[in-house]
Parts: C-alpha cells; sequence; structure tokens
C-alpha cells in the first residue's frame, strides 16, 4: 500500500514524509526496512526511532521526535491500534474454500452451515451443528451434538468432546481440548472412585483458546468461559469453572474445578487458582502465584500464596535484606554481651 492509502484508510494525519512510498511490510523501527512500517509508542524505543530506515512510522505525538528525513511520519491517536489495522491489511489471512474434504468425515445427521470448511480427516460426529463460514482444519475431531457458531475456526487436532458449545468467531488452536473429564474423585474404601462427569462446556463468542489448553467439562451443569476472554497455550481450566467476559488466562496458568474470576480478570503466567476461590472484577494475580483465597473486585496479588501486591512486595524487600540484617543483630548481640555485668 502507498503511504497516501494508509493516511486514508487509518484517517492518519501525514506529518513528515513523502505520500507515494510504497508500503509492503511491518517491523519493529531497529529491524524495519525502507519498504516496512513501524510504530513509535514507548519513549524507551527513541534512540530506535533515530536510526530506523522504516518507510513509515505511526506515532501520537510528533513533539519532540527526532526520526530521519526519508521515514514518513503518520499521527494517529493510538499507534498500537493503528498498527494492528496495518497489519490486517499487509497480512490477510488466507481464506479457506467452502467445501467438505472427500477424506473427512462427517456423520449423517450433521448440521453445516452456508460457506463451511472441513478439512482432510476431520471428523465431525452426529448430532453435531456447525455455524455459517466456520473452519474445522485437519485432523479435528468434533464430538456429538457438539455447537460451534458462525465464523469459529477450530484448528488442526483440537477435540470437541460431546456436547461441547463454542460461540461465534472463537478461535481454537491445535492440540486443545474441550470437554474432557474433570478430575473428580471421592477417596473411599483405599481407592479413589471416580465421580462422572456429567455436564458439558460452554464458550461464549470472540474468545480465543491458545494451543495444548485444556477446559474440563463440568461435573454438573456447565465449564463456563465469557465472551471476549483469550487463554494462553498450556492453560488448564478445571470442572464448573466459571471465567467472566474479557478475561486473560496467560500462559501455563491453571484454575481448579468450581473457582471462578469475574469480568476483566487477569491470571498471569503459571498462576494457580485453588478450589472454590474467586477473582473480583478487574482483579489480576501475577505470574506465579498461588491464589488461596479469594481476590477483591480491582485488587493486585502476587506471591506463594498470593498477598496483596505491596504486602508482598515488602515482604520479599525484607527476605533480601536478611543476611544484613542478621549480621547486625549478632553485632548487637556482642555489644549487649560487652556492656553486661560479668558474673
Amino acid at each position: 500500500m502507498r503511504v497516501d492509502e494508509l493516511v486514508k484508510t487509518l484517517k492518519a494525519t501525514l506529518v513528515l514524509g513523502d505520500p507515494a512510498v510504497e508500503v509492503t511490510g511491518a517491523a519493529n523501527l531497529r529491524e524495519a526496512g525502507p519498504s516496512d512500517i513501524s510504530h513509535f509508542s514507548d519513549a524507551r524505543y527513541a534512540p530506535d526511532l533515530q536510526v530506523t530506515k522504516a518507510a513509515a512510522v505511526l506515532l501520537k505525538s510528533v513533539e519532540g521526535v527526532d526520526a530521519p528525513q526519508s521515514t514518513a511520519l503518520l499521527q494517529v491517536p493510538d499507534p498500537e491500534v493503528a498498527f494492528i489495522q496495518v497489519l490486517t491489511l499487509l497480512y490477510p489471512a488466507e481464506p479457506e474454500k467452502p467445501g467438505v474434504d472427500p477424506r473427512a468425515v462427517v456423520e449423517p445427521g450433521v448440521d453445516l452451515g452456508e460457506g463451511v470448511y472441513v478439512g482432510p480427516f476431520a471428523v465431525i460426529r452426529k448430532g453435531a451443528r456447525v455455524g455459517a463460514r466456520a473452519v474445522i482444519h485437519a485432523h479435528a475431531v468434533v464430538g456429538r451434538n457438539c455447537s460451534i457458531g458462525e465464523g469459529t475456526i477450530i484448528h488442526s487436532h483440537a477435540v470437541l468432546y460431546d456436547n461441547a458449545k463454542v460461540g461465534k468467531n472463537v478461535v481454537v488452536h491445535a492440540g486443545t481440548i474441550l470437554g474432557a473429564d474433570g478430575f473428580g474423585y471421592k477417596f473411599r474404601g483405599g481407592r479413589h472412585v471416580k465421580v462422572p462427569q456429567v455436564g458439558v462446556v460452554d464458550i461464549g463468542d470472540d474468545v480465543e483458546i491458545g494451543a495444548n489448553a485444556c477446559i474440563d467439562r463440568a461435573a454438573l451443569g456447565a465449564t463456563r468461559v465469557g465472551s471476549g476472554t483469550k487463554i494462553d497455550n498450556l492453560v488448564q481450566v478445571g470442572h464448573n469453572v466459571s471465567i467472566g467476559k474479557h478475561c486473560i488466562l496467560c500462559g501455563q496458568a491453571a484454575i481448579a474445578g468450581s473457582s471462578g474470576m469475574d469480568d476483566y480478570a487477569v491470571l498471569g503466567g503459571n498462576a494457580g487458582i485453588a478450589d472454590h476461590v474467586f477473582m473480583g472484577k478487574g482483579s489480576k494475580a501475577g505470574a506465579k502465584s498461588g491464589v488461596g483465597k479469594d481476590v477483591p473486585p480491582g485488587a493486585e496479588v502476587w506471591g506463594m500464596f498470593a498477598e496483596e501486591r505491596k504486602i508482598a512486595f515488602r515482604q520479599l524487600a525484607s527476605i533480601r535484606r536478611l543476611p544484613e540484617l542478621i549480621e547486625r543483630v549478632r553485632e548487637l548481640e556482642k555489644r549487649l554481651a560487652e556492656l553486661e555485668p560479668k558474673k
């Protein structure tokens, strides 16, 4: 695209540069070449902006900015969002041609919407409903009576167990499992007795679930993931968990059964929520936190077990000072002993 086309599409202001320059790719400031576009939204990268070879840069303000004269500067309200738009334009997803590959298995009684693509060796069991323009990639498995919304993409080797419900415009990445049995047992007579897991998984609209994540079916009722929530790779969501709208679950996080997160809550990488524990609306748990008690709305916790963030950081600072404090105590004990009368 030419710079002037980008200006028009993004509703940007061309502050500096040639509007006829062509942009064919995108890169960060330091690695960008003469046909790439980049963005500047953090003052820490000012040195990179000074030496960039990018054809164009998106930024919020040109005040105090030092950039090469050869680089076009496009002023936009939010450079990061504008850059996302540019990436979508420059690297459009290649659509699958609608149709069912002859090597796929689609059982009788499946309802396929208009424009659905089913790839080679995919399996869709009887009673499943697949919405218009959905994509089921090679080797994916959709169980009996599953429901998949319009425009949803199920990537290769993902598995939807029977009765799973997935909303519109959802992306389920490769290897993810929706609806495996929840981890429920009762210890009786010296052995673990399995509790039948007869509930379902219910995924809202516009959810993205990373590769090799597992979301278990409920023992009874439903395990729920709210619309707009984004789940990273290798995340475990236990049975009967309730996750609100627009939450973030980072890689290797895990939520034990019957726990939950309210809308806009964030669970950091490798963090865990114990069973029957709830994170309030907009709350955050830092990486590797062990959340063992309810987190109030808007609170930020960190640590094992997680404490209020400021308290946890003070505790960590105290631990780092322990060697120094121990030496001081020893010195004070020595001086005190010298002051005490000899018996």
